[in-house]
Protein backbone atom coordinates (compact mmCIF):
# COMPACT_ATOMS: atom_id res chain seq x y z
CA UNK A 1 0.00 0.00 0.00
CA UNK A 2 2.84 2.35 0.86
CA UNK A 3 4.50 1.65 -2.51
CA UNK A 4 1.22 2.41 -4.32
CA UNK A 5 0.85 5.69 -2.42
CA UNK A 6 4.41 6.68 -3.27
CA UNK A 7 3.84 5.82 -6.94
CA UNK A 8 0.59 7.83 -7.03
CA UNK A 9 2.32 10.81 -5.44
CA UNK A 10 5.06 10.63 -8.05
CA UNK A 11 2.51 10.51 -10.90
CA UNK A 12 0.55 13.45 -9.46
CA UNK A 13 3.76 15.42 -9.09
CA UNK A 14 4.54 14.81 -12.74
CA UNK A 15 1.13 15.91 -14.06
CA UNK A 16 1.77 19.67 -13.83
CA UNK A 17 5.10 19.15 -15.57
CA UNK A 18 3.46 17.14 -18.37
CA UNK A 19 0.70 19.72 -18.75
CA UNK A 20 3.27 22.52 -18.76
CA UNK A 21 5.37 20.79 -21.42
CA UNK A 22 2.32 20.37 -23.65
CA UNK A 23 1.21 23.97 -23.15
CA UNK A 24 4.60 25.27 -24.30
CA UNK A 25 4.21 23.47 -27.62
CA UNK A 26 0.60 24.33 -28.41
CA UNK A 27 -2.30 26.50 -27.36
CA UNK A 28 -5.93 25.50 -27.57
CA UNK A 29 -6.86 29.16 -28.06
CA UNK A 30 -4.49 29.88 -30.93
CA UNK A 31 -6.59 28.45 -33.83
CA UNK A 32 -9.57 30.62 -32.85
CA UNK A 33 -7.39 33.71 -32.38
CA UNK A 34 -5.67 33.09 -35.73
CA UNK A 35 -8.95 32.66 -37.60
CA UNK A 36 -10.48 35.79 -36.05
CA UNK A 37 -7.45 37.93 -36.93
CA UNK A 38 -6.70 36.36 -40.29
CA UNK A 39 -9.84 34.90 -41.92
CA UNK A 40 -9.24 32.44 -44.69
CA UNK A 41 -6.26 30.82 -42.95
CA UNK A 42 -3.40 32.55 -44.80
CA UNK A 43 0.07 31.11 -44.32
CA UNK A 44 1.93 32.44 -41.27
CA UNK A 45 5.69 32.13 -41.66
CA UNK A 46 8.02 31.65 -38.70
CA UNK A 47 11.27 33.26 -39.82
CA UNK A 48 13.77 35.96 -38.84
CA UNK A 49 11.82 38.94 -40.20
CA UNK A 50 10.53 39.60 -36.68
CA UNK A 51 11.94 38.72 -33.25
CA UNK A 52 10.24 38.80 -29.85
CA UNK A 53 12.29 39.42 -26.70
CA UNK A 54 10.50 38.53 -23.47
CA UNK A 55 11.30 37.16 -20.01
CA UNK A 56 11.00 33.40 -19.53
CA UNK A 57 9.47 34.07 -16.11
CA UNK A 58 8.04 37.52 -15.42
CA UNK A 59 8.96 39.36 -12.23
CA UNK A 60 5.53 41.05 -12.27
CA UNK A 61 2.69 39.51 -14.29
CA UNK A 62 0.99 42.92 -14.57
CA UNK A 63 4.12 44.56 -16.02
CA UNK A 64 5.69 42.11 -18.45
CA UNK A 65 8.19 43.86 -20.77
CA UNK A 66 8.09 42.86 -24.43
CA UNK A 67 10.43 44.02 -27.17
CA UNK A 68 9.66 43.52 -30.85
CA UNK A 69 12.56 43.77 -33.29
CA UNK A 70 12.30 43.60 -37.07
CA UNK A 71 15.05 42.84 -39.54
CA UNK A 72 13.89 45.04 -42.40
CA UNK A 73 14.00 48.81 -42.62
CA UNK A 74 10.99 50.95 -43.40
CA UNK A 75 12.65 52.32 -46.56
CA UNK A 76 13.15 48.79 -47.92
CA UNK A 77 10.97 47.66 -50.84
CA UNK A 78 8.99 45.40 -48.50
CA UNK A 79 8.60 47.22 -45.15
CA UNK A 80 6.48 46.35 -42.12
CA UNK A 81 2.90 47.63 -42.36
CA UNK A 82 1.23 46.13 -39.30
CA UNK A 83 2.30 44.36 -36.10
CA UNK A 84 -0.08 42.22 -34.04
CA UNK A 85 0.75 41.36 -30.41
CA UNK A 86 -1.01 38.37 -28.85
CA UNK A 87 -1.07 36.59 -25.48
CA UNK A 88 -2.92 33.34 -26.19
CA UNK A 89 -4.22 32.60 -22.69
CA UNK A 90 -5.32 36.09 -21.67
CA UNK A 91 -9.06 36.82 -21.28
CA UNK A 92 -8.56 39.31 -24.13
CA UNK A 93 -5.74 37.64 -26.08
CA UNK A 94 -5.25 40.28 -28.77
CA UNK A 95 -3.12 42.81 -26.90
CA UNK A 96 -3.19 45.23 -29.79
CA UNK A 97 -2.31 46.15 -33.33
CA UNK A 98 0.39 48.63 -34.35
CA UNK A 99 0.16 50.34 -37.74
CA UNK A 100 3.64 51.39 -38.78
CA UNK A 101 4.83 53.95 -41.35
CA UNK A 102 7.84 54.93 -43.50
CA UNK A 103 8.58 57.64 -40.91
CA UNK A 104 9.67 54.99 -38.39
CA UNK A 105 12.98 54.23 -40.04
CA UNK A 106 12.71 50.85 -38.35
CA UNK A 107 9.49 49.31 -36.97
CA UNK A 108 10.86 48.16 -33.61
CA UNK A 109 8.36 48.42 -30.72
CA UNK A 110 8.59 47.91 -26.95
CA UNK A 111 5.76 47.92 -24.42
CA UNK A 112 4.53 46.26 -21.21
CA UNK A 113 1.60 43.85 -21.00
CA UNK A 114 -0.48 41.87 -18.53
CA UNK A 115 -0.14 38.08 -18.65
CA UNK A 116 -2.94 36.26 -16.85
CA UNK A 117 -1.70 32.65 -17.16
CA UNK A 118 1.31 30.75 -18.47
CA UNK A 119 1.02 31.40 -22.19
CA UNK A 120 2.58 31.57 -25.61
CA UNK A 121 3.14 35.22 -26.53
CA UNK A 122 3.20 35.97 -30.25
CA UNK A 123 4.11 38.82 -32.54
CA UNK A 124 2.93 38.72 -36.14
CA UNK A 125 4.25 41.29 -38.61
CA UNK A 126 2.56 41.92 -41.94
CA UNK A 127 4.88 43.14 -44.67
CA UNK A 128 3.87 45.26 -47.65
CA UNK A 129 3.60 42.17 -49.86
CA UNK A 130 0.83 40.84 -47.58
CA UNK A 131 2.90 38.05 -46.02
CA UNK A 132 2.60 37.29 -42.30
CA UNK A 133 5.77 36.66 -40.27
CA UNK A 134 5.57 35.31 -36.71
CA UNK A 135 7.82 34.91 -33.68
CA UNK A 136 6.65 33.47 -30.36
CA UNK A 137 7.92 32.79 -26.85
CA UNK A 138 6.44 31.04 -23.84
CA UNK A 139 6.10 33.32 -20.80
CA UNK A 140 5.61 32.04 -17.26
CA UNK A 141 3.38 34.52 -15.46
CA UNK A 142 -0.08 34.46 -13.89
CA UNK A 143 -2.66 36.82 -12.43
CA UNK A 144 -1.59 39.90 -14.39
CA UNK A 145 -5.09 40.87 -15.55
CA UNK A 146 -6.56 40.73 -12.03
CA UNK A 147 -3.58 42.16 -10.11
CA UNK A 148 -4.46 45.21 -7.95
CA UNK A 149 -3.56 48.59 -9.37
CA UNK A 150 -0.16 49.87 -8.30
CA UNK A 151 -1.39 53.38 -7.46
CA UNK A 152 -4.21 54.91 -5.42
CA UNK A 153 -7.32 55.23 -7.60
CA UNK A 154 -7.90 58.92 -6.80
CA UNK A 155 -4.29 59.83 -7.59
CA UNK A 156 -4.35 57.71 -10.75
CA UNK A 157 -7.48 59.48 -12.00
CA UNK A 158 -6.04 62.91 -11.19
CA UNK A 159 -3.01 62.15 -13.34
CA UNK A 160 -5.00 60.45 -16.09
CA UNK A 161 -3.96 61.52 -19.57
CA UNK A 162 -0.68 63.19 -18.62
CA UNK A 163 2.12 62.21 -21.00
CA UNK A 164 5.90 62.31 -21.20
CA UNK A 165 8.20 61.74 -24.13
CA UNK A 166 11.72 60.41 -23.51
CA UNK A 167 14.48 60.59 -26.07
CA UNK A 168 16.46 57.34 -25.75
CA UNK A 169 19.12 58.32 -28.26
CA UNK A 170 19.64 57.73 -31.94
CA UNK A 171 21.86 56.15 -34.54
CA UNK A 172 20.27 56.08 -37.99
CA UNK A 173 16.90 56.22 -36.24
CA UNK A 174 15.72 58.09 -33.18
CA UNK A 175 14.35 55.97 -30.33
CA UNK A 176 11.53 57.61 -28.39
CA UNK A 177 9.43 56.41 -25.47
CA UNK A 178 5.89 57.65 -24.84
CA UNK A 179 4.63 57.30 -21.26
CA UNK A 180 0.89 57.72 -20.61
CA UNK A 181 -0.59 58.09 -17.11
CA UNK A 182 -3.67 55.89 -17.03
CA UNK A 183 -4.78 53.16 -14.58
CA UNK A 184 -5.74 50.92 -17.51
CA UNK A 185 -8.24 48.92 -15.45
CA UNK A 186 -8.87 45.51 -16.99
CA UNK A 187 -12.35 44.92 -15.56
CA UNK A 188 -11.02 41.90 -13.67
CA UNK A 189 -9.67 43.80 -10.66
CA UNK A 190 -11.29 44.32 -7.26
CA UNK A 191 -11.17 47.59 -5.32
CA UNK A 192 -9.12 46.77 -2.23
CA UNK A 193 -11.27 49.09 -0.04
CA UNK A 194 -14.85 48.54 -1.25
CA UNK A 195 -14.27 44.97 -2.52
CA UNK A 196 -16.32 45.87 -5.61
CA UNK A 197 -15.29 45.08 -9.15
CA UNK A 198 -13.56 47.99 -10.92
CA UNK A 199 -15.10 48.57 -14.37
CA UNK A 200 -12.74 48.30 -17.32
CA UNK A 201 -11.18 51.63 -18.27
CA UNK A 202 -8.16 51.48 -20.55
CA UNK A 203 -6.22 53.21 -23.31
CA UNK A 204 -7.70 51.94 -26.56
CA UNK A 205 -6.08 54.11 -29.23
CA UNK A 206 -2.79 55.96 -29.59
CA UNK A 207 -1.99 57.93 -32.73
CA UNK A 208 1.47 59.45 -33.11
CA UNK A 209 2.16 61.93 -35.90
CA UNK A 210 5.09 64.12 -36.94
CA UNK A 211 4.14 67.39 -38.60
CA UNK A 212 0.76 65.81 -39.35
CA UNK A 213 2.28 62.73 -41.01
CA UNK A 214 1.65 59.29 -39.45
CA UNK A 215 4.39 57.66 -37.39
CA UNK A 216 2.62 54.90 -35.46
CA UNK A 217 -0.93 54.02 -34.48
CA UNK A 218 -1.96 51.57 -31.75
CA UNK A 219 -5.36 50.01 -31.19
CA UNK A 220 -5.79 47.60 -28.29
CA UNK A 221 -7.65 46.28 -25.27
CA UNK A 222 -7.26 45.38 -21.60
CA UNK A 223 -3.94 43.52 -21.86
CA UNK A 224 -1.70 46.60 -21.96
CA UNK A 225 -0.28 47.38 -18.51
CA UNK A 226 -1.14 50.21 -16.15
CA UNK A 227 0.45 53.51 -17.23
CA UNK A 228 1.13 52.32 -20.79
CA UNK A 229 4.54 52.86 -22.33
CA UNK A 230 5.38 52.59 -26.02
CA UNK A 231 8.92 52.75 -27.34
CA UNK A 232 9.11 53.42 -31.07
CA UNK A 233 11.45 54.85 -33.69
CA UNK A 234 11.48 57.91 -35.93
CA UNK A 235 13.78 58.34 -38.90
CA UNK A 236 16.77 60.35 -37.62
CA UNK A 237 16.48 62.88 -40.44
CA UNK A 238 12.91 63.80 -39.50
CA UNK A 239 12.37 66.96 -37.47
CA UNK A 240 9.35 68.90 -36.29
CA UNK A 241 6.40 68.70 -33.94
CA UNK A 242 5.55 65.23 -32.68
CA UNK A 243 1.96 64.82 -31.48
CA UNK A 244 0.30 62.01 -29.51
CA UNK A 245 -3.49 61.71 -29.60
CA UNK A 246 -4.82 59.21 -27.08
CA UNK A 247 -8.33 57.83 -26.57
CA UNK A 248 -9.58 55.50 -23.84
CA UNK A 249 -12.49 53.07 -23.57
CA UNK A 250 -14.58 55.63 -21.66
CA UNK A 251 -14.43 58.08 -24.57
CA UNK A 252 -11.88 60.48 -23.04
CA UNK A 253 -9.38 62.10 -25.37
CA UNK A 254 -5.92 63.43 -24.51
CA UNK A 255 -3.24 65.15 -26.60
CA UNK A 256 0.34 66.29 -26.13
CA UNK A 257 2.98 67.79 -28.42
CA UNK A 258 6.79 67.97 -28.38
CA UNK A 259 9.43 69.44 -30.65
CA UNK A 260 11.92 66.83 -31.80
Amino acid sequence: MKKIALLLSAVLALLPMLSFAQSEQESMNWPLIRDSLFPGSPEIIEDDVVTLISPVRALDAALVPLEIKVNVRQDDPNPIETIHLIVDNNPSPIVGTFDMSPNNGVANISTRVRVNAYSPVRVIAKTADGKLHMASNFVKASGGCSAPAGADDLLARQRMGKMKLKDLGNTDTRMLQLLISHPNYSGLQIDQVTRHWIPSDYVSDVQITLEGEPVMQFNGGISISENPTFTFHVDAEKRGKLKADVKDSAGREFSSEWDI
